[in-house]
């Protein structure tokens, strides 16, 4: 957090670099999103920016790196799949994980998802080589990262006002922190995906 957050700081395009990593992310970078956002709320807050308008850029930025794993997976998914390198990425126990997740879930996997980061990118792309309908994809995903978004912007916000650059509690704090907002989200998210469950058949048909 404290390298990112030191590399970007001062810089006019530190937001867009942001913004780059997130859709890296969605193509399967090994850094952790949630980090990606809090440190984009730190820099809103050191520069005096609002977290709002961090957490609408990041938004964007998620759904652009989850819509192009998918688009991959749409395109050169059948080809792809087949790679012995893929299969390294999507393993078999993946693939079954997935299938199973499917199987139970339907869209609404694409909302779970969002909170699976290890399976996140090969639940996208598997999708996507299923001709899974696009507007489908996105109306669950996009709710799901409503939650989980603006949630970890405003906690690095918060966090940044309240202890500066003091990187030994900020630490600590988002070590402490941390649990207690993806708890939230969590909560959020139950909230939020029993109404989508209950009412599934009508949120298919409005993507349809």
């Amino acid at each position: 957090m404290e390298s990112l957050f030191d590399l970007l700081q001062g810089s006019p395009l530190a937001i867009w670099g942001l913004f780059a990593l997130l859709i890296l992310c969605g193509l399967g970078l090994p850094m952790p999103e949630d980090i990606i956002l809090i440190v984009g709320g730190m820099i809103a807050a050191e520069t005096g920016g609002s977290w709002v308008y961090v957490s609408m850029l990041m938004y964007i930025g998620v759904l652009a790196g989850d819509s192009l794993i998918f688009a991959i997976g749409r395109h050169f998914g059948g080809r792809l799949l087949g790679l012995s390198w893929t299969r390294r990425w999507l393993s078999p126990e993946k693939q079954q994980r997935i299938e199973r997740l499917f199987g139970r879930y339907g869209a609404t996997a694409f909302f779970l998802a969002r909170f699976m980061p290890g399976l996140r990118a090969p639940i996208f792309c598997t999708a996507g080589a299923m001709k899974t309908r696009y507007a489908q994809f996105i109306v669950f995903d996009g709710l799901a990262a409503l939650v989980s978004v603006p949630a970890f912007v405003w906690l690095g916000s918060f966090l940044w006002a309240r202890f500066g650059d003091d990187f030994e509690l900020l630490r600590d704090a988002v070590s402490r922190t941390h649990h207690y907002t993806l708890a939230f989200a969590v909560v959020v998210m139950l909230a939020v995906g029993g109404v989508v469950w209950r009412n599934r058949r009508k949120f298919a048909r409005a993507a349809g």
